[in-house]
């Protein structure tokens, strides 16, 4: 396959892409799609010539033919909202009528991959509108996941689903988490309210635990969290009973690749200490709960991991035999 070429538009190339562009509105027409207008409307040469001028607009060609054309857009985007600058914003990226179907999509979106990785930036981002479910499962089958949803203020206005796709593959962050439990069959969990940075205004209740540092095992990662997140230090630790891997969003923007060990922590104690926390943890950590099952299993607050009772009765925490 010929290897696509890219480069920034100019005003000679107004006329061609004034012509994508409207092919692909009318495939967006077809759709039901309006968000670029509705069946008549289409772009004039005036609007592309603005756009040229005023954008990051490129033109991407094939053999020397100009057959696609997108934007990209470094500064903070509107959908997203004020954003650290680690991220491209691709808009606007339009195929010519008898050019699709031939791969050119994902070639365009992984020349920004690379460019942004140059610019030392972690992802390329996109919207989609929702309604649109053909469009929004192409994003999809290149490896973009839908981070977040944008409703346009306006009564009927569109939500547009929020896409992002690392430009290197994600780091694997690994993790021992502490399923903390007394002979009272209650397992403690901590409640994290986030006030900033990328994950500001999610509340949720989890495991204690944490990173596994250099030249750790995942058991000395268990043992370690567990005294400096609750102070403990007489406990009785289990094998793993549990690993899961799963993708992560860490308060810096971060996405990871979460590979997680479970261990059971008997302890004789429900008194934990904040006196090791550090000023992070006390910012985000707002309270902590011993949990019986039946409240695990009967509350509406959002609990991770999302199948912790099935974990804690597969490890039979809550077995009868357990009880003092």
């Amino acid at each position: 396959m010929t290897k696509i070429s890219v480069r920034r538009a100019g005003l000679p190339d107004v006329p061609i892409l004034t012509q994508i562009r409207n092919d692909a509105h009318a495939i967006k027409v077809a759709r039901g799609d309006y968000a670029w207008g509705k069946e008549g409307d289409g772009f004039s040469e005036r609007w592309v010539r603005n756009n040229v001028s005023e954008r990051e607009v490129y033109v991407v060609e094939l053999d020397g033919t100009l057959v696609g054309t997108f934007s990209l857009v470094l500064d903070e985007d509107n959908h997203w909202g004020p954003q650290a600058p680690i991220a491209g914003y691709v808009h606007g990226l339009s195929v010519r009528k008898g050019f699709n179907g031939r791969g050119l999509g994902r070639d365009i979106l992984d020349w920004c991959a690379d460019r942004m990785s140059g610019l030392s930036r972690r992802f390329v981002r996109l919207d989609c509108a929702v309604h649109n479910v053909k469009l929004c499962a192409y994003y999809e089958s290149l490896g973009f996941i839908r981070v977040g949803l944008y409703s346009e203020p306006e009564p009927g206005g569109y939500v547009w689903s929020l896409y992002e796709k690392p430009v290197s593959p994600l780091r694997e962050r690994l993790s021992a988490r502490l399923l903390v439990t007394t002979p009272k069959q209650r397992v403690l969990l901590f409640r994290f309210m986030h006030q900033s940075g990328a994950l500001a205004g999610k509340s949720y209740w989890a495991t204690p635990g944490g990173g596994v540092e250099r030249d750790e095992t995942f058991a000395d990662a268990a043992i370690r969290e567990l005294r400096e997140e609750a102070g403990i230090r007489k406990m009785q630790m289990s094998d793993p009973v549990a690993r899961r891997e799963v993708r992560l969003q860490l308060p810096d923007g971060e996405h990871v690749l979460a590979v997680e060990q479970y261990f059971v922590v008997d302890v004789d104690t429900e008194s934990i200490s904040r006196d090791s926390w550090t000023a992070e943890e006390r910012e985000v950590m707002a309270d902590h709960r011993w949990w019986s099952r039946e409240e695990l299993s009967g509350t509406t607050e959002t609990i991770y991991p999302e199948e912790l009772v099935e974990m804690l009765d597969e490890a039979g925490v809550f077995d009868s035999e357990r009880l003092p």
